[in-house]
């Protein structure tokens, strides 16, 4: 093991651990669980681990004056506050494109559980109203409908390909037209929402996106006969969730599903809901 202190500033998962243990002096989250002890190493720790959901602050950063690398473990590094970083030369670094394929699948598969309601027919069959009730009613398609996305980089680009095969026509908005893709452009969130079926977030976090699917948003995605339903593979702080909460309570789009910063996953479908 060397003599370079590590901060974990997550609670990261099995697979990163060990490996940071064997080489440094890991301390994990210290500055939150033991504020004695982490004073004491403060000043020594050379680098942070962090993922992509940390928040590493201007203030942590200023008190670790030995502080040379700000490692974020995912794509994400919208919780780095990045220019207190480079004033000090602190090099911040992630891991983009390696989870682009799991991202998109898993957007893929949000889309069917929330338009066929498949953890809602999980729960009729586990309850036994298969057997006191009957069949569900039948669901919604997929397949030939029209997808939005907001953002178009790797990860969306790689949920358009796959939309395609379900025969889905696709269009996006991002802060400007992409040369050399085919899918039909909107210049904002708004004016795409009121022209697809299924409306997927996968746009950076961070000011700029702030609450960037609104209540307005909402109502657009929700005009059309067979009312919309918004699928979020980004950060939170995208969706306004109050607004979001209110749409789905008063019917205005036809559901919504999430994923979690835990792994698990939220689908609300026919105004039920079930995390996987």
């Amino acid at each position: 093991m060397s003599e370079i202190d590590v901060l974990a500033v997550a609670r990261l998962t099995p697979l990163f651990t060990p490996q940071l243990q064997a080489h440094f002096r890991l301390h994990e989250r210290l500055h939150e669980t033991g504020p004695d002890a982490f004073a004491r190493v403060a000043a020594q720790v050379r680098a942070i681990a962090a993922s992509a959901d940390s928040r590493v602050g201007a203030e942590l950063i200023a008190r670790l004056p030995a502080l040379e690398i700000i490692s974020v473990m995912g794509v994400g590094y919208d919780g780095v506050d990045v220019a207190a970083a480079r004033a000090r030369g602190v090099v911040v670094t992630h891991t983009p494109e390696v989870l682009n394929d799991d991202v998109a699948d898993l957007a893929i598969g949000l889309m069917l559980c929330a338009a066929r309601q498949l953890p809602a027919a999980d729960r009729h069959v586990r309850s036994g109203d298969w057997e006191r009730h009957g069949a569900m009613p039948l669901a919604r398609k997929m397949s030939g409908a029209r997808l939005g996305l907001i953002g178009i980089g790797r990860i969306g680009q790689a949920i358009a390909k796959r939309a395609l095969a379900f025969g889905m026509s696709v269009a996006y908005t991002a802060r400007s037209e992409r040369t050399g893709l085919p899918y039909r452009f909107f210049p904002d969130a708004r004016r795409l929402a009121a022209e697809v079926d299924f409306l997927v977030v996968i746009t950076p976090g961070g000011a700029a996106t702030h609450h960037l699917v609104d209540t307005a948003v909402l109502q657009a995605l929700g005009q059309g006969a067979g009312r919309g339903i918004l699928v979020n593979v980004a950060r939170g702080s995208v969706v306004d969730e109050p607004a979001l909460v209110e749409a789905l309570e008063r019917g205005v789009i036809a559901g919504a599903a999430s994923r979690f910063v835990t792994g698990h996953i939220l689908v609300v479908d026919g105004g039920l809901t079930a995390t996987l």
